[in-house]
Parts: structure tokens; C-alpha cells; sequence
């Protein structure tokens, strides 16, 4: 008896162990599914019960600044697959009816059906974001388990207008490339979102409960840019490529005051409503992005520092024999004859580099590079827009006498256009760079502006005075100078050209940068025409024309109004400038005008004129003008009467003003091609035939 209770005992132990084993085991269990893992199997409950769909906001519009629509959000249809509602059997049929409207290879898609069914997915994406074509032909079809959901997509309707500073958006609707992508946290808006019961087979219970946060829409942009102008300048720069056989050209037109771009574009572009269709070199925006060798343009930069550091006065005199020495290297005047004897604004009118060289040299590296540093070269802009390039300065270390020189006229310097730009600032703003940026302001869907963009401007760099004197130098660059093609009709332009020889031989940059009208500067802008094929190559020739159109047209398009006309009253003159004008070309402009000139010296060129150029006098006032040999640069260039003149006599005159000579026969001029009084560039050839007995009145 007491050995069978010994065993019932033993075999209750064991049973309560078991049971108390397994106890503890559950309870491990319970604790590791309610605690540890309790969140994470609530969420995969939830997933497979519920479905969680994000409701995509309206992205934000961009318009230009007068409110023009530059870019635009529309509702697009989207195909979906419904996996469960396509039999299998169905599948290849679907799969051919699908790729015949929509273009995608016919086993990508059987292949991404099988695999969804196969997953036991509930639906899958076909193509996202259709055209209404496609939309259309696909309806027409009423293929079964194929649904359509509305979704968002961007429509540029300029198409390339403007494209390299708009960028574009992807297939899930995120900015990626221009001011979509740098003000896409304003852009894009907060998805909204609605969560719904489903079945098994991922379809929506009928009775189920849903829950629905709508989307807060993104804000629109409004941009410097107007379109008017942006539409010229981009009409404009395309023809001059299409004109010059260039590879590349790129246009910025700004407001100098306030650093608002009214205009920025580089040719050749894209289309942004299929930017996958083009080179991705063309998605970049070189205005921005793209380093260049500045060429003379550079020199505004080396005068205003030599200028307020008293180095150099305007009036200071210089000799251009065509050449200067710098440690044993000659560097070479474009003008490869010489400019002879010339102050310092004539200099800057010829962009004469030996002139150039010596006054940086005086300024010295450390202050010429302070400067330098001082008017942005070397860092970005800190424009509001992605990709922005730094440009490249050599480290100071590595600058010698040489590398100073070159960098005095613009080579041995790379820049960007907005850098070049935005220094120009400091001349039109008396002495201070104002930031340039893109966007005007953010508002919200009722127009209401939500944030306003304002001017920064810098210290003052340059005293006023250095800034007006340097004004006066551009302005008698485009009256006297090579920038004659700069010229606007009844108002003051400011303008420098530039050009510069690429690394590859034979292959130029040629840009023009000026503002105007010159004492209340409204418009500044750069044009910049890459790798030209042309026998003449010059900056004024080629770029300035695209600077001149495109100016007067937004100068007139603004309703600025030209400056006062050269006669003040009946009895009152407003003196012409008649610097580094053909002797008779001078005369004949102060006889016109009821004026009498008299000359002094010798040579074929005004290097002088008393009074000086705008000062106001009586007719008949004698108008004193200084002669000498030395050279003049001015564009556009008038053709001489040579009639009756020597050789020696017509070869210097025509030397003098920048021109050559195609000599036929000797003796006395008696008929030339191009005629007298023609307009033309610098650098033509004239054809004159000559005779040994000359033509009698």
C-alpha cells in the first residue's frame, strides 16, 4: 500500500512539474509575444487587415514675376493592376493589350503580373502618370483587374523657356534639378492620408471603418524672372549661335539695384516636360556652373581696385608700344601693333593689355588679390539655386609676376557668369555688390505672400566716387571704345567686352557685361558666346549685338524712358565725345552741329577735346581738338572718305582706326570698298584702288 502512494506521489510530482514547466512556458511565450514583439506583430496585424495609403498633396505652382505660369501641377491618370481581379489564364492577353498603348515590352510586363500573383500582392503600379492619349486607348480597352488612380503631375507649358533654372520634378513628384529642387521643402507640400479595412484578398471591406487626413497643399513660387524679357534674351542668344556657328552661349540680364534676375538662360537646352529624353549635360545651368576665363571683361575688376588705391588716375598717361616685358616673358596688346601714347580711360576704351599689366604690377599680388577675394571671385554667390560653382583662383603662393599679369586682363582666372555679374554690381551700385537671387517671393493658394525675398547687399568695397569714376570709364568704353556695338539709342550704356583663347588653339570666349542708363542703372547683363567660328573673333563684334538687342528691347519693355536728346535748346549745344575719332570724322560732326573745330597737333585721332564731352555751349563755340598718332579702338568703325590720298597716307589712317588696307595700284586713292561712311567692325579690310593721276573735281 505505502509503494503504490509512493508512486501515485512520484507521479503527481512529475505530472505538476510538466504542468508547471509548461506554465512558465506559456507565460514566456505570452510575454514575449505581448511585450517583446507586441508592437511589431500589432503592426504586421494592422498591415494585413488595414490598408495605409498616402494621398499625395498639389504641389506648389511657379510663376515669373508678373504671375505668368512657368510651371504647373494637373491631375494625370495612373495604371494599376488589381492582381486578384486577373486570372491567370488572362495574364499574357493583358500583358499584349498593355504594352500596345502603353510602350513597355510585352514580357516586362507578363513577367511583373506572374510575379505579383505569385507574391499574393494585392496590386501593383503598370505606369504611373500617363498621357491623355494613352489614358484614353487604355479605357477604351475595359480590360478587367486594370483601374486607374488619380495622381499628380508637373507641366511646364513654356516647354524650354527658362528650363535650366526650373529644373523638373520625378515620376513621385520630388524636385530634382533647379528651383524645383532648392525650394522643395516649400514646394512639395505634407501627404495626407486614408487608411480602410480589406479582405484577404486586399480588397475593401464594404462596411469597414476608414480614416482620412487630407494633404496640405505646398506653396507657389514666384521667380525674379520675366518672361518677356527671359523670352528676348533667349530668342536672341539663339540666333547669335545659330549667326557665329558657336558651340554654347549663355545670357544673364539682372536688375543691379536689388539683385533680382529678370532673365538667366544658356543655349542649348531642354524640354523639361521630358527631360529624359535629353543629354544630362544639358540639365546643368552653365550660368551658374560653368568656369570660364573672363578675358578683358576682368579688367573693370583690375581698374576699380588700381583706382581706389590711387595707383592709377584716370588721366594718367601710358605708351603701348604693343607689347610689355615681364620677367623675361613678352606678353603680347591684342592689338599687336601698339596703341602709342594714351591716358587710362583711353587705354580701358582699347583694352589695352600692356597698359593693364603695369598697373597691376604697381597694385602689387597681395592687394590686387584682396580685391579680388573682396568682389566674390574664389566662392559661391550664394544664389538660390543647386550646382553652383566656385570658380578657381591659383593660391597666392603661386602667383608671380607672369601669373599676376595675365590675371590683370582676364586670364589665368576662371569664373563663373554670376560671379562676373554680380561683381559689375559694385560699379552701379557706388561701391557695393548686391546678391543676386532667383526667387521673388512664396505664397500661398490665395496669393497671399507667405515669405518675401529682399536685397543683401555687401560692404562697401569701393568708395562712391572710385564707383562713379569707373562709370564714366564704361561709358566712354561704349561712346569711344571697343564696346561701340553696346550702344543704345537715347540712352548711357556702360560696357566692357572681353575675349580670351581657350586652352585648345584656335577656340575663343567672347563675352560682353555692361549696364544702363549709366547714373541710374535699371538693367545690367552678360552675354557670354562660346567657341565662335568667325575670321575676326572680338567680344564687341559678336557678343556685344546680343548685349545691345536685348537691353533696348527690356529698356523699352520697362518703360524706361531715354535720356535727353544732345540739343538742349535752339541756342545751346551738349557737346558730342569725339575721343578716339578719325580727325574728319570729328570735324564733320562739329560742323554739323553749328560748332568750330580747332585742331592741335598732329595725327589722324582725338586724344583730347576742350571743353570736355557733355559740357553745354553756344553754336558756333570753338571746340578745341587735340591730334596725335597713336591708335584708336572704337566700335563700330566709320570708313573714311580716303579719296585723293597717298598710300602711306591712306594705310596710317585706316591703321589709326583699326582697320586694314587692301592696296591695288599706287599713287592716289580713287575708289574704295567698303564706301565712305559705311559702319563697319573693327578689323575689316578695305580695298582701295590706286592711280598715278588723281581725281579732279
Amino acid at each position: 500500500m505505502d509503494s503504490l502512494q509512493a508512486v501515485v506521489k512520484t507521479r503527481l510530482f512529475i505530472v505538476r512539474l510538466i504542468l508547471t514547466v509548461l506554465g512558465f512556458a506559456i507565460l514566456g511565450r505570452v510575454f514575449w509575444i505581448q511585450i517583446v514583439r507586441g508592437d511589431d506583430l500589432k503592426e504586421q496585424a494592422l498591415n494585413q487587415w488595414t490598408n495605409d495609403m498616402l494621398i499625395e498633396p498639389a504641389r506648389g505652382n511657379i510663376y515669373d514675376r508678373n504671375n505668368n505660369p512657368l510651371a504647373i501641377s494637373a491631375k494625370s491618370d495612373t495604371v494599376v493592376a488589381s492582381i486578384p481581379d486577373i486570372k491567370d489564364e488572362d495574364i499574357e492577353k493583358t500583358a499584349a493589350s498593355l504594352s500596345a498603348v502603353l510602350h513597355i515590352k510585352e514580357e516586362d510586363l507578363e513577367k511583373s503580373l506572374r510575379d505579383a500573383k505569385k507574391a499574393k500582392k494585392g496590386a501593383i503600379y503598370i505606369k504611373r502618370k500617363i498621357s491623355d492619349e494613352e489614358s484614353e486607348a487604355l479605357k477604351k480597352l475595359n480590360l478587367k483587374g486594370i483601374y486607374f488612380i488619380k495622381e499628380t503631375k508637373r507641366f511646364y507649358p513654356e516647354k524650354n523657356l527658362c528650363s535650366q533654372v526650373l529644373g523638373f520634378t520625378g515620376i513621385d513628384g520630388e524636385g530634382l534639378n533647379g528651383v524645383e529642387l532648392s525650394y522643395e521643402n516649400y514646394l512639395k507640400g505634407t501627404p495626407g492620408r486614408t487608411v480602410f479595412e480589406k479582405d484577404v484578398w486586399s480588397r475593401k471591406l464594404p462596411f469597414g471603418q476608414d480614416q482620412y487626413t487630407p494633404p496640405k497643399d505646398g506653396l507657389n513660387l514666384v521667380l525674379t524672372i520675366d518672361k518677356v524679357i527671359q523670352n528676348t534674351a533667349e530668342s536672341e542668344l539663339e540666333k547669335a549661335l545659330v549667326e557665329h556657328n558657336a558651340e554654347r552661349g549663355t545670357i544673364i540680364v539682372m536688375d543691379p539695384k536689388t539683385g533680382e534676375i529678370l532673365a538667366m538662360a544658356s543655349k542649348p537646352d531642354y524640354d523639361p516636360n521630358s527631360y529624359s529624353e535629353f543629354d544630362e549635360q544639358l540639365w546643368k545651368n552653365p550660368a551658374i556652373s560653368d568656369t570660364y576665363e573672363p578675358g578683358s571683361t576682368f579688367k573693370i575688376m583690375t581698374a576699380l581696385a588700381s583706382l581706389e588705391e590711387g595707383v592709377v588716375r584716370p588721366e594718367d598717361k601710358f605708351f603701348d608700344p604693343g607689347y610689355i616685358m615681364v620677367s623675361g616673358v613678352k606678353i603680347k596688346c591684342w592689338y599687336h601693333s601698339g596703341h602709342g601714347s594714351q591716358t587710362f580711360v583711353q587705354a580701358v576704351e582699347n583694352s589695352c593689355n600692356p597698359v593693364f599689366v603695369e598697373v597691376a604690377t604697381k597694385l602689387g599680388k597681395d592687394r590686387f588679390m584682396e580685391y579680388i577675394n573682396k568682389f566674390g571671385f574664389g566662392k559661391a554667390t550664394g544664389i538660390d539655386l543647386p550646382g553652383e560653382a566656385k570658380g578657381l583662383l591659383l593660391d597666392s603662393s603661386k602667383i608671380g609676376p607672369v601669373e599676376l599679369a595675365t590675371i590683370s586682363f582676364g586670364q589665368g582666372i576662371s569664373v563663373t557668369p554670376i560671379q562676373m555679374i554680380s561683381a559689375l554690381t559694385c560699379v552701379a551700385n557706388d561701391g557695393k555688390m548686391v546678391k543676386p537671387h532667383i526667387a521673388k517671393a512664396l505664397t500661398d493658394k490665395n496669393g497671399n505672400v507667405v515669405k518675401e525675398v529682399s536685397p543683401e547687399f555687401s560692404d562697401q568695397l569701393v568708395s562712391p566716387k572710385t564707383a562713379q569714376e569707373m562709370k564714366g570709364i564704361l561709358e566712354s568704353v561704349v561712346s569711344n571704345g571697343t564696346g561701340g556695338k553696346g550702344k543704345i539709342e537715347g540712352y548711357s550704356v556702360a560696357g566692357k567686352t572681353g575675349t580670351a583663347e581657350k586652352y585648345s588653339p584656335g577656340k575663343y570666349i567672347v563675352s560682353y557685361m555692361g549696364f544702363a542708363p549709366c547714373e541710374d542703372p535699371k538693367l545690367a547683363a552678360l552675354v557670354i558666346i562660346d567657341e565662335p567660328k568667325e575670321d575676326l573673333i572680338y567680344g564687341g563684334t559678336i557678343a556685344g549685338p546680343v548685349f545691345q538687342k536685348v537691353m533696348a528691347d527690356s529698356l523699352s519693355y520697362l518703360g524706361i524712358k531715354p535720356e535727353t536728346a544732345a540739343v538742349v535748346n535752339s541756342g545751346t549745344i551738349k557737346l558730342p565725345d569725339l575721343r578716339n575719332l578719325f580727325i574728319e570724322d570729328a570735324k564733320k560732326i562739329l560742323t554739323q552741329n553749328d560748332l568750330v573745330p580747332q585742331i592741335e597737333g598732329s595725327g589722324y585721332v582725338v586724344e583730347e577735346q576742350t571743353p570736355a564731352p557733355g559740357a553745354k555751349v553756344q553754336r558756333d563755340s570753338k571746340v578745341i581738338l587735340k591730334v596725335s598718332s597713336s591708335s584708336t579702338n572704337r566700335e563700330p568703325v566709320i570708313i573714311p572718305d580716303l579719296e585723293g590720298r597717298t598710300v602711306k597716307e591712306a594705310t596710317d589712317i585706316l591703321n589709326a582706326i583699326g582697320l586694314n588696307i587692301e592696296i591695288v595700284g599706287s599713287g592716289y586713292a580713287i575708289k574704295q570698298n567698303p564706301a565712305p561712311n559705311s559702319e563697319v567692325n573693327l578689323g575689316t579690310t578695305v580695298k582701295v584702288e590706286f592711280s598715278q593721276t588723281p581725281i579732279e573735281d
